[in-house]
């Protein structure tokens, strides 16, 4: 009976290992876009298609597109330069965005929307700041996008009221640190210190450490977030860090250098929601949060990973600002953290100046504390 489906433009079927798959297929310019599909048959299957059809050609089926409205910008800007050139996770965030516009805006003109609408929509997540704000800042980009193009007059985004993230960029605390490093599991306290020795940010240490991304005691990154390349200078504990995971990895049998080092307690490298949600467990049975977020007490130390980040900006910032002629100023900070937008990299040396800088950066983290016996302890008793 399933050969004998007639199916709908674009969908295409595939089988494999006995089971039915189904795809909205679209090749365009040389390149294809596919979009998984539930069985024709199942209820799901026509918001689906429609959500498919809408997405590649930014309206569903039968759907009129007015050139100047909400789902005509979407479907133009994914088919832009600037849209293809973001980084894959920035895509990504940009696509929830996108969809998120379309739900709630697809039937409207772009300049039918005002801030008074955006602002709705915002506190509509204000219950997650940091979600919230990213939301706003991809719907903001893509206005902004699109007003020199005849989509709108003005960013309908601009002076939107926002909610902060509680302690979305707070610089740990040294008892809370000794807490986590001290009393921390092992595959979450790897983590941790690599993120503070190194000031990168979670999805590229627990993703993008591998050997075939480091030459000798440096650390060629490649951003997630921005695409900038960045030397990283690799600290004494980072690397005793790695050298276990190599120990444990050659007991294992495995050999591919593109393997993310850092891995779960089952030695497993770590996917981006298992990391998140073994990361909140652990700081709730250290004590650190409160299983809600409405529990915290006024005032009280939020810790986030991203405030990790923070806490290496803040020893360097520290250290140079007592000498800035010796050691380069806030430059530093920007150099070893990869901040390098265009109107900021005129500012800086050329690549070779990047990692010397950086080399000498390390002199300038303190120590935090004893680190555990487990990974080797560098301060002499």
């Amino acid at each position: 009976m399933a050969a004998d489906l007639r199916l709908e433009r674009y969908v295409q079927r595939k089988i494999r290992a006995g089971r039915e798959f189904f795809y909205f297929r679209v090749v365009k310019q040389g390149k294809e876009e596919r979009h998984a599909l539930p069985h024709p048959f199942s209820a799901e299957y026509r918001s689906s298609y429609d959500t498919a059809h809408r997405k590649v050609f930014g309206t569903a089926p039968g759907e009129s597109e007015s050139p100047t409205g909400i789902a005509a910008m979407i479907h133009q800007h994914r088919e832009s330069e600037r849209y293809r050139k973001l980084p894959r996770q920035s895509k990504t965030l940009r696509d929830l965005a996108l969809a998120l516009m379309t739900e709630r805006w697809g039937k409207f003109e772009a300049a039918a929307i005002r801030p008074v609408h955006v602002q709705a929509l915002y506190d509509s997540l204000s219950n997650r700041p940091a979600t919230a704000n990213r939301r706003l800042d991809d719907i903001s980009a893509t206005f902004s996008w699109g007003k020199p193009r005849g989509f709108v007059d003005v960013n309908p985004c601009s002076k939107i009221e926002r909610v902060l993230s509680e302690g979305a960029y707070e610089p740990w605390p040294d008892e809370a640190l000794q807490t986590l490093i001290t009393k921390g599991k092992k595959e979450i306290v790897k983590v941790a210190l690599v993120a503070i020795y190194t000031g990168q940010r979670r999805g590229d240490v627990t993703q993008r450490l591998s050997d075939c991304s480091i030459d000798g005691a440096t650390w060629y990154l490649q951003q997630g977030k921005t695409g900038n390349g960045v030397p990283v200078p690799l600290h004494p504990v980072v690397l005793s860090i790695l050298d276990l995971e190599r120990t444990d990895r050659r007991k294992a049998g495995l050999v591919d250098p593109r393997r993310p080092l850092l891995t779960n307690s089952r030695g497993q490298p770590w996917t981006p929601s298992g990391f998140g949600a073994s990361w909140r467990t652990e700081l709730i049975r250290l004590g650190l949060r409160p299983k809600r977020k409405d529990e915290y007490e006024d005032e009280a130390f939020a810790p986030t990973f991203h405030g990790l980040r923070h806490t290496n900006a803040t020893q360097i910032a520290n250290a140079v600002a007592r000498n800035p002629d010796v050691f380069g100023g806030i430059q530093r900070v920007k150099s070893m953290l990869g901040h390098l937008s265009d109107k900021m990299a005129r500012h800086y040396a050329r690549r070779a100046e990047v990692e010397a800088m950086n080399a000498e950066t390390l002199l300038l983290i303190p120590e935090i504390g004893n680190t555990p016996a487990w990974i080797g302890n560098m301060s002499e008793d």
